[in-house]
């Protein structure tokens, strides 16, 4: 299974994680073949395809919640159910908990602080004007005691400032993004993230953006380029003192 990795959190002891491609799976076309979530895929298909990214990580279990466009973190712990509910992020201190993003041009943000806790955030263009990021940090922050400054962050591939297009920016995005607009109606929501995680205390020598562009990049599952397509997945987990 091809999978992706960040240098950065590559180098981090008790840390594993991981994104996916849109290989080494199951789905047949247009879900073709690594599809991780989708409701015209086959749930048998979806189900195989999790359980192989699983066993390619050594984890022994991948949590997620049902992604809403919104920024509620849930906290995941062991012996929960795969399923957390709605929300847009995750967060955990148990080691051997598989922390699942969904994707199809909306980036993940990996937050990291090995030993303390690792979220995992899924944030479009409506979690970045909902600073998503920056809130993630807030969430790890207060309820888990990381010092912002103690964070690697890494975003995932996801839609670039070539393809980021809003024509619909004034009632969508807002003035407050125009700094970002790179092109007529083209933002960089890349330096979006950088800066809304840089602006509540992550380090900016800490943050790890993969430049990747979905719609671009044909090896990622994108609905701009596709429209009925799959989604493919970034996860982290914490390892240390886990058997895996």
């Amino acid at each position: 299974m091809p999978v992706l990795k960040f240098s950065s959190l590559s180098k981090l002891d008790g840390l594993v994680h991981a994104v996916t491609t849109r290989q080494g799976g199951v789905s047949d076309p247009p879900f073709d073949s690594l599809n991780l979530a989708g409701a015209e895929d086959s749930r048998e298909a979806i189900q195989e395809n999790l359980s192989r990214l699983c066993k390619a990580m050594g984890l022994k279990e991948l949590v997620q919640v049902k992604q809403v466009h919104g920024r509620e973190i849930k906290a995941a712990e062991k012996g929960d159910a795969a399923y957390l509910g709605e929300g847009d992020g995750l967060v955990t201190d148990r080691p051997g908990l598989g922390l699942l993003v969904k994707q199809a041009d909306c980036q993940a943000v990996i937050l990291a602080a090995p030993g303390k806790a690792v979220a995992n955030l899924h944030a479009g263009w409506r979690g970045n004007v909902a600073d998503m990021p920056g809130y993630g940090v807030e969430f790890l922050e207060k309820n888990y005691h990381v010092d912002p400054g103690e964070i690697h962050a890494a975003v995932s591939p996801s839609l670039g400032p070539c393809c980021a297009e809003f024509t619909n920016h004034a009632t969508e995005l807002g003035r407050a993004f125009l700094p970002y607009e790179v092109s007529e109606n083209h933002f960089d929501l890349w330096r979006v993230t950088f800066d809304q995680l840089t602006a509540r205390g992550v380090k900016p020598e800490n943050i790890e953006i993969s430049g990747l562009c979905t719609k671009c990049g044909r090896e990622f599952f994108s609905y701009r380029r596709e429209g009925k397509t799959g989604r493919f997945g970034t996860v982290a987990a914490l390892t240390r003192g886990e058997d895996r």
